[in-house]
């Protein structure tokens, strides 16, 4: 089970990188960037379920859940 350090930097390096990948749809709607677009909501979500999961496993071992 990784550590909740891992699970947090892993949640910020899927993060950045969806956010790059949302950025060519500011710029034009093209049928191309729709994939880059959907991919970068997965990778969003992702890292948004890893960083609770990570807050999660902390307040646990701190006792406050």
């Amino acid at each position: 089970m990784p550590s909740s350090d891992t699970l947090t930097r892993a949640a910020v390096v899927l993060c950045v990188v969806g956010l790059l990948l949302l950025l060519p749809i500011l710029s034009s709607i093209r049928a191309s960037f729709v994939g880059f677009y959907m991919l970068g909501s997965l990778l969003l979500l992702v890292s948004i379920t890893l960083y609770v999961v990570a807050v999660v496993r902390e307040l646990r071992r701190g006792g406050a859940l």
